[in-house]
């Protein structure tokens, strides 16, 4: 009957240990600073998928897929997983008993000097020895009758001598004592803290929500260098290109001074034309070592991105920017809750500051604690298991007085609790501003670009329409060098607007998330793994 009534309070304390006694709050996202609906474009649940496919670049496509694979970054925030999921390990192992065991042996020698003197009493002894081997007579005197009684004394006279003999070889008697007992013992003892009131669930699932915050922090890493490899990419998509047009108006101002010089020597033009022309040549020449400059710390830069060393040949082929399709759907701001990892990370720091609440207060209560202990032990290992004994037992403590201690504690875990609320919003806040951020300047660098096109158009024209009436001899050559200058300048500028273009088209996939992290991340955690494709 004992037994059964232990098993029942066994049971029913593993009951009690599976509720929470103190649950954290429920978070409502309508009190996150979320607009129903964004000021452009459709509302139509945007695709999760690799947002750089949509840019139709095998150059692109490769260097990310390098860099998700190679970059230190992402290994980084990998291996912060695993000490997370370390840790996870760590606060459940609290839920389970935790069992020990331990074997010992042990021997001790143990001297004791009496400091007593034995020298007379040897002496005495001795003495007697000899006495006893110089006296007695021989076992063969005497007549026939007499003979056995003459026998038996000769034995014990033979018996007195032998132990003379024995006491004279003796050593003498020492006033030390030595002795070395020895003890072997074996025991098992098993503890297990009865989780009355949640606290060592509550921290059992702050640690888990931290294990997701830390894995949506790898998403988040792997976002973020996907979209700086696309945007360092662009850039040096931008100088090849603005290279390729310095070094094309390099070709056209020479041909031109040439031109000039040839009519400065028949007469047809003057001294001040060339000039100014070859002025135009050296603005010209001297704006190409900065610009190859550029394009190969941008090189660099990328090779670093991949994991590489810089002067690595990324087998770049492409030189023009690329023909991206249609815009992504941008679904609604509610959206950014479940699509963005750093929002998502955000609210579950969130909610294990809730839990930590939770594991305060509970903290704050009385602690069951049940352990059961077995011991054996004796002089001779053959004999350890015929002598044991065994323990079991149950400790209920709780604070009475620790000087607001365990108050504080649950006032700080409330505080970082609404710390982490509001970093909770203002990371939502900054979600939807950077979708309506790369909304209006997609939209606004579209009219500049066609604006910007046009004005091209009209400075070429107005360009051939100088160089003609100069040829013409109709004027003199500076409003030829200002359509000139004006028409170059237009030219890089287009090329900058591009750029620009693409560079918002990569912010705002970037602004969205997505969810194809978590299929290139899956085997980010076992270094030994290769990544499939």
């Amino acid at each position: 009957m004992r037994r059964m009534c232990a098993a029942c309070a066994c049971a029913a304390a593993v009951g009690l240990s599976s509720c929470v006694t103190f649950p954290p709050p429920d978070r409502s996202p309508a009190d996150l600073p979320l607009p129903e609906t964004y000021s452009l474009y459709s509302e139509a649940v945007p695709d999760p998928g690799p947002w750089w496919l949509d840019f139709h670049s095998d150059d692109l496509s490769g260097l990310i897929d390098s860099a998700i694979d190679g970059n230190f970054t992402i290994a980084q925030a990998a291996a912060r997983i695993r000490q997370a999921d370390a840790l996870v390990q760590q606060a459940r192992s609290s839920l389970l008993p935790s069992v020990n065991f331990g074997i010992d042996a042990d021997t001790t020698r143990r001297q004791v000097d009496t400091g007593e003197s034995y020298a007379l009493e040897s002496s005495t002894r001795r003495l007697a020895a000899l006495s006893a081997l110089a006296g007695g007579t021989s076992i063969f005197t005497g007549t026939a009758s007499s003979g056995l009684a003459n026998l038996r004394s000769g034995l014990q006279v033979s018996r007195t001598r032998l132990n003379g003999l024995q006491t004279l070889l003796e050593p003498e008697p020492s006033s030390l004592s030595i002795t070395s007992p020895e003890s072997y013992g074996l025991g098992v003892s098993a503890s297990y803290e009865v989780d009355l009131w949640g606290r060592v669930r509550a921290n059992a699932a702050a640690a888990q929500d931290t294990l997701d915050a830390s894995r949506e922090d790898a998403y988040a890493a792997v976002h973020s260098v996907a979209g700086q490899v696309a945007l360092t990419w662009l850039d040096a998509l931008e100088y090849a290109q603005i290279l390729r047009v310095t070094r094309d108006q390099l070709e056209t101002n020479r041909t031109n001074l040439e031109l000039i010089e040839v009519r400065y020597r028949n007469g047809l033009a003057t001294a001040l034309d060339v000039y100014q022309q070859r002025q135009a040549v050296a603005d010209t020449e001297a704006a190409l070592p900065q610009l190859e400059a550029r394009y190969a710390l941008l090189l660099h830069t990328l090779a670093v991105l991949l994991g590489q060393p810089p002067k690595t040949d990324l087998g770049l082929d492409e030189t023009a920017f690329p023909q991206a399709g249609a815009l992504p759907e941008t679904g609604l701001p509610a959206d950014l809750l479940a699509m963005r990892p750093d929002v998502r990370a955000a609210g579950l720091r969130l909610k294990a500051a809730d839990w930590q609440v939770s594991a305060a207060q509970a903290q704050r209560l009385p602690a069951l604690t049940l352990s059961a202990s077995m011991r054996a032990g004796a002089q001779n290992t053959s004999l350890i298991f015929d002598n044991w004994i065994m323990t079991l037992a149950g400790s209920l403590a709780g604070p009475v007085f620790d000087a607001g201690r365990r108050k504080a504690e649950v006032e700080r875990a409330r505080a970082v609790a609404d710390e982490r609320l509001a970093a909770y919003k203002q990371v939502v806040l900054n979600a939807v501003a950077e979708v309506e951020d790369a909304l209006v300047q997609i939209d606004r660098q579209e009219a500049y670009v066609a604006a910007l096109g046009r004005q091209i158009e009209a400075a070429r024209n107005a360009y051939r329409e100088a160089l003609g009436r100069y040829r013409m001899g109709l004027t003199d050559y500076l409003p030829v060098l200002t359509a000139l200058r004006n028409t170059q300048s237009l030219e890089r500028a287009e090329v900058e607007a591009e750029h620009d273009r693409m560079v918002y088209r990569v912010q705002l996939h970037l602004a969205l998330g997505g969810g194809w992290m978590q299929e290139q991340l899956a085997t980010a955690k076992d270094p030994d793994v290769e990544r499939t494709e």
